[in-house]
Parts: C-alpha cells; sequence; structure tokens
C-alpha cells in the first residue's frame, strides 16, 4: 500500500483599526503545506494511524510501536519506527489535555478546544516512542514511517 500525504495549515487573520474618520484594515495570511510520498527518506512516509479516544482513567499511554487498528474489517497492528506529522486535538469542551513523550516532547498542555501540529520531514523525523495523555477526549493522527501488520 503506498502513501502521499498533503499537510495544508492556513492562517488569515484580520483587524479592522476604527478611529474618527477612517479605518485601515490588516490582513495576516501564513501558510504552511508538506507533502510526503511513499518511502523512508526525508519528505516521506509509509504508514498513518488515526483515533477518537476517551481517556478511560487518569492517563493512558500509547506505545507507538504497537498500536491497534481495524483496516478492511481486521484488526491489525501499526509499528511507527518514525513520526513525521503528529496531530492531536483536545475534543472535550472543559477538560484541558495533556501530551508528552514521542513526538510531543517533554510535553504540553491544551485547553479545551486546541489543537497541535508537529512536523518534522527529514529522514530522521520525531520520536516514535510511547505518548502518554491526560485529559477527557482527544482526536490524534501519526503519520510515519513504520509497518502495518
Amino acid at each position: 500500500m503506498a502513501l502521499n500525504a498533503q499537510i495544508t495549515l492556513s492562517i488569515l487573520a484580520h483587524e479592522t483599526s476604527s478611529g474618527d474618520l477612517s479605518r485601515t484594515l490588516r490582513a495576516t495570511p501564513a501558510n504552511y503545506a508538506l507533502s510526503l510520498g511513499d518511502g523512508t527518506g526525508a519528505n516521506q512516509a509509509q504508514v498513518v494511524w488515526s483515533d477518537s479516544r476517551t481517556v478511560s482513567g487518569p492517563s493512558e499511554t500509547l506505545t507507538l510501536s504497537s498500536l491497534t487498528d481495524t483496516r478492511d474489517g481486521a484488526s491489525v497492528s501499526v509499528a511507527l519506527t518514525a513520526v513525521k506529522v503528529a496531530y492531536i486535538r483536545n475534543a472535550h469542551a472543559t477538560t484541558a489535555l495533556t501530551v508528552a513523550g514521542g513526538p510531543f516532547g517533554s510535553g504540553y498542555t491544551l485547553p479545551a478546544g486546541a489543537a497541535a501540529v508537529h512536523a518534522d520531514p527529514s529522514a530522521g523525523g520525531l520520536a516514535a516512542t510511547a505518548v502518554t495523555v491526560t485529559g477527557a477526549a482527544y482526536d490524534i493522527v501519526l503519520i510515519g514511517e513504520g509497518t502495518v501488520t
């Protein structure tokens, strides 16, 4: 199974200042785009793992070398060896989410409704070790090098 991924982040902020007789509009655009082809080098990846999760207990640990998934109706194991893109969104309306380890480094807290994206398209990518999540509910997408068995 070949992989091609398009990662796009776009921000467009408009600020309007008000004066006595005139107004000014300031537009601030910021864009990031990354294309990943199939493989194990720079700008390449082999597998995607994603899930909408509810933390059952105070926290949970995801071992990126053995993530369970269902594909085409069959249970499989996804083993990531390098992460090229990591996305996490706090899906809870009021509870903060703390994430640490692996591609998320020493960790940080996402308030309710917040999201974070990390991308490292280099040959080595981001660490594919365990990730610990504390909170209530979240969506996660990991794209990287590895295998599905």
